[in-house]
């Protein structure tokens, strides 16, 4: 049985049973081979813009003696319209990636009921793509992998845009999660790095207290 990273785990454990996935940068496809093995799904695609990374997305499975995926070599989601599928996987990427995959495929929101997006990297950006887009985070988790704290995001298309603040966009919505504390203290440290690196610059006195001001918002932050 295929044993996951705490971040991957985090992703497949917002999948719900029974659904037909499409993991988009699949890449190894471990997560469709351990939703498969685990009895979860029944049918993934496997996407990949790469040849290469989907060739080891077929050695997984078939190292596993799997069946029920089908291997899809794609740009994001394009290869997959007209394909039946309700959740959406999108991985191991940076959050602008993410937002312009989910861009470059609008009819996705109407066909897709779940997406399922881990960033690698601006989350904040993704967050206030997907809320401004009509997208709402119905929940998010963390995950801890080699000293780094990635967010998962569980996304449903409703249509109802929203702003959010810049505390909003930095910390997500998981607040009652174990690992919240420890992401809140890393975004307040990163930002008072970025006040002291501007204390000698007198034309930037507006720039620091906007920082102080997020800080505050980050330290009083309740979602």
């Amino acid at each position: 049985m295929l044993a996951l990273t705490p971040r991957l785990q985090a992703v497949a454990d917002f999948v719900q049973k029974g659904s037909v996935i499409a993991d988009i940068g699949t890449d190894h496809a471990y997560i469709p081979a351990y939703l498969l093995q685990q009895g979860l799904i029944e049918k993934a695609f496997a996407c990949d813009i790469r040849e290469g990374p989907l060739r080891n997305a077929q050695q997984t499975i078939a190292h596993c003696q799997l069946s029920g995926v089908t291997f899809l070599l794609s740009d994001g989601l394009t290869a997959l319209e007209g394909e039946t599928f309700d959740t959406v996987i999108i991985a191991g990427m940076g959050g602008e990636m993410i937002a312009h995959i989910l861009l470059q495929s609008p009819w996705c929101r109407q066909q897709v009921q779940h997406f399922i997006l881990q960033p690698m990297t601006k989350a904040e950006t993704l967050r206030s793509f997907l809320c401004t887009e009509g997208f709402a985070i119905e929940k998010e988790s963390f995950a801890a992998e080699k000293d780094k704290l990635y967010s998962i995001l569980s996304v449903r298309y409703t249509g109802q845009k929203r702003l959010l603040s810049a505390a909003q966009a930095l910390l997500g919505f998981a607040v009652e999660h174990p690992l919240f504390e420890q992401k809140r203290q890393k975004e307040i440290q990163r930002l008072q790095k970025v006040h002291a690196s501007l204390a000698n610059k007198e034309e930037a006195l507006s720039e620091r207290r906007e920082v102080l001001k997020l800080i505050k918002e980050i330290q009083d932050y309740r979602c």
